[in-house]
């Protein structure tokens, strides 16, 4: 027969703290798994934000830049129109001998194209006041562009618009074969007209287009050949500007008459012996 000693109390005390012992050190291993991946998770936010907030900041500065670039641009292409305008009206350059490109002392540079024809006028004029359409080209005045009528178009209520058309063959503005200047008045319910310029050949026109007894809001202009198709309006600029600066384009646009245009405030003459004294 065989006889189990039964444990004694300090055995059981010795168990027990042993198995105490075992439960805890499984726990710490539990929390310790718990507190490396809360730590990851949160390095993992922390980078996130701080290459989110460095992206936003990056893009802002691009941003910035661009627009600081943009504007330089932008002076750069109102340079190259400010400098065309320039040369054709004050310095009376010739189209053709205008530089295309150019550069500004910030680093900037421009290009610039130019056409001196347009099909078609559409403008605005006041009361009493009037616009002047050159119909031949101003660097060659002895090159007739062969415009045989005008096709006008206007809206303004109780508008009269008067059309004064000044023939002229090389360099006179009056001929023993032409005549004087002619004038002819049209009310705004018969627009659109067409208007028939002189019939003779090799001609150059001034016509002079003023507004009578009311604002003429908008008028259209269009010119035919003698075959009666369009044909293009010679002494109107379009000049493109295009101006850059670093990676930055910019393009203005201008249109304008070749020459200076007259205002209405010389339609007429005064002379007296005498100073005006305003």
């Amino acid at each position: 027969m065989v006889f189990i000693k039964p444990p004694t109390e300090n055995t059981m005390k010795k168990k027990q703290a042993q198995h105490t012992r075992e439960q805890n050190s499984r726990r710490f291993q539990d929390q310790r798994g718990s507190v490396l991946l809360l730590s990851l998770l949160i390095m993992a936010s922390t980078l996130t934000a701080a290459s989110s907030f460095g992206i936003i900041t990056i893009q802002n500065l691009r941003q910035s830049g661009s627009v600081d670039n943009g504007i330089r641009a932008y002076y750069a292409a109102e340079s190259a129109v400010e400098d065309g305008l320039y040369e054709i009206r004050k310095n009376l350059t010739a189209v053709s001998g205008m530089a295309p490109t150019g550069s500004l002392s910030n680093g900037g540079a421009w290009s610039r194209s130019i056409t001196t024809t347009v099909n078609q006028i559409t403008s605005s004029i006041s009361e009493n006041d009037f616009i002047y359409l050159d119909l031949y080209d101003p660097d060659d005045s002895l090159v007739s562009k062969n415009i045989k009528q005008l096709v006008l178009t206007w809206s303004g209520a109780g508008s009269w618009l008067e059309v004064q058309i000044a023939p002229w063959k090389g360099s006179l503005w009056t001929d023993s074969n032409l005549g004087a200047p002619t004038a002819q008045v049209y009310s705004v319910t018969q627009s659109p007209k067409t208007v028939t310029l002189n019939s003779l050949n090799s001609l150059l026109y001034r016509v002079r287009l003023k507004a009578l007894y009311a604002d003429i809001d908008a008028i259209t202009v269009s010119a035919k050949d003698e075959s009666g198709a369009d044909a293009p309006i010679p002494a109107q600029i379009t000049m493109y500007g295009t101006g850059e600066f670093s990676r930055a384009n910019q393009v203005v646009r201008a249109t304008m008459p070749q020459r200076s245009p007259l205002s209405g405030v010389a339609d007429y003459v005064l002379f007296i012996e005498e100073d005006l004294i305003k």
